[in-house]
């Protein structure tokens, strides 16, 4: 039965005690001002609750509240000419949002975090202040946002700062074991269809330059995605229902490893356990 909730977002206390329980997928959003972050945590909620992500249906949420909030702004009723979602506020601290997604193959919870972007801005003058950023440390998947219609007024500006988010990230030892992706957001913005081939280019170069930076095992993937429709013809907007699949793809689970030392002074239930230890070491 589908279990939903009014709160409007979880703070960190609430997701650990949620995730305990349940188990479940951290995603960390990495994302400047007006990045698109917001508008895109709830058009994946609309289209989930509305049945519109082929092979995904909504199996409720402990954040509903904040969801209906997020998407207010976007629907008729607010009387708005054009669509629009409120922003994350600078003071705001540090928060989730959380979706139940029912798939074929059983029923996952996700949390996306909510940060500030001028958090991330802030940072960039102390880097090593990023390893106290609680929902990279724990997350399963990164999404870095970039703006496709920023980067192609402003090129080495948007490059530039992405550059130097993820190597402060690389510093902290915050890219290591998880699903990284480059999401280009508000691809809606890019009308000719020509400009759109040329800054999609753009950012997969970027995820290029991106993964020869990280070094190890860390991979970026370039997506392109819109929270909106580009035209009026079409029925879904652009790359969620990938950005969905890549985050509830399957993972590898951690392998638990005894210690290879061996206590200097043994007890009776570390002896028992010596020659067990000797097969492992």
């Amino acid at each position: 039965m589908t279990r939903t909730a009014d709160g409007p977002s979880l703070n960190g206390a609430s997701c650990d005690a949620l995730l305990r329980q349940r188990g479940g997928t951290v995603v960390g959003i990495v994302a400047g001002p007006e990045a698109g972050k917001t508008t895109m945590i709830a058009t994946i909620y609309e289209l989930l609750h509305r049945g519109r992500l082929d092979g995904y249906r909504f199996g409720g949420s402990e954040t509903l509240r904040g969801y209906e909030e997020r998407c207010h702004l976007a629907r008729v009723v607010s009387n708005r000419n054009c669509p629009d979602t409120a922003r994350t506020p600078t003071h705001a601290k540090l928060s989730f949002t959380h979706l139940r997604v029912e798939t074929t193959t059983g029923i996952t919870d996700v949390v996306f975090s909510d940060r500030s972007g001028e958090h991330f801005d802030n940072v960039l003058d102390q880097p090593a202040q990023l390893a106290e950023f609680a929902e990279l440390v724990r997350a399963d998947v990164i999404l870095i946002l970039v703006e496709l219609d920023r980067l192609v007024e402003h090129a080495h500006v948007i490059t530039s700062y992405t550059r130097r988010l993820v190597m402060a990230m690389r510093q902290c030892g915050l890219l290591q074991d998880k699903i990284l992706r480059l999401v280009g957001t508000k691809a809606d913005l890019l009308e000719e269809q020509e400009v759109l081939d040329e800054t999609t280019s753009s950012l997969l170069s970027l995820a290029e330059d991106l993964t020869r930076r990280a070094g190890g095992n860390s991979i970026f993937k370039a997506l392109v995605t819109a929270s909106r429709r580009r035209s009026r013809n079409e029925h879904v907007v652009h790359g969620l229902k990938e950005l969905l699949d890549d985050i509830l793809q399957p993972r590898a689970q951690a392998t638990f490893r005894l210690p290879k030392r061996v206590p200097r002074k043994m007890t009776e239930m570390d002896s028992l356990m010596f020659p067990y230890w000797a097969t492992r070491t």
